[in-house]
């Protein structure tokens, strides 16, 4: 399916990166800062964390914990984890105001990679205003970005054409993955250009 020239049916948005900052460098330390592998953070940041059987729910979060305590030598609890795994997310609250103020005009629909902690996370910082909008989550749905697949099911769940959806992430891969999927899609930057682009495409979110 190709897109459209018809009005959008829907505005679908990533949440990492977009409208939930993250900075993984400081998350990367912060767990090898607690690991005895003396070559812990280089394999944390080589992609120790990245299996994609966390994102997709296959493995939980604590199964990471365990592979973390077994390989790299981490040293701290659960809860010592669970508050550091969280520890570099935060919400830009003009972002999502944006996002609430669209969702009054507009099917707005979030597809997120993520896990149930960071979820849970997430929801207690925008205090459960990002659990009154639409969202498909990469470890409920049980598939992640940018397999061809997500982009698919979160279509078919949704039940909206790719054509008529405009999706905007934060990862370029990502951006280019939904294009193949028949979506319209761009790339976030900033909140000011996305304005700019939605303007420009006729969208509008104020009376």
């Amino acid at each position: 399916m190709t897109p459209t020239d018809e009005p959008l049916q829907a505005l679908v948005f990533d949440v990492g990166g977009v409208i939930v900052p993250h900075d993984n460098e400081a998350l990367y330390a912060r767990l090898a800062a607690r690991c005895s592998a003396p070559d812990a953070l280089d394999l944390i940041r080589a992609g120790s964390l990245d299996d994609q059987r966390y994102g997709t729910g296959e493995l939980g979060v604590p199964a990471l914990h365990q592979h973390l305590v077994d390989e790299l030598g981490y040293n701290g609890d659960w809860d010592v984890f669970a508050r550091q795994w969280s520890s570099h997310l935060s919400i830009d609250d003009a972002m999502l105001g944006l996002v609430e103020q669209l969702a009054r005009h507009y099917r707005v629909i979030l597809f997120s990679n993520t896990n149930q902690v960071h979820w849970a996370q997430v929801d207690r910082l925008s205090h459960g205003r990002l659990r009154g909008l639409e969202a498909y989550l990469s470890h409920q749905i049980g598939a992640v970005k940018p397999h061809p697949h997500a982009f698919a099911l979160v279509a078919a769940c949704a039940g909206v054409e790719p054509g008529r959806s405009l999706f905007i992430d934060d990862r370029m891969d990502n951006v280019a993955a939904a294009r193949r999927a028949g979506y319209q899609a761009e790339q976030f930057t900033d909140q000011a250009t996305l304005e700019a682009l939605l303007r420009g495409r006729g969208v509008r979110w104020t009376s």
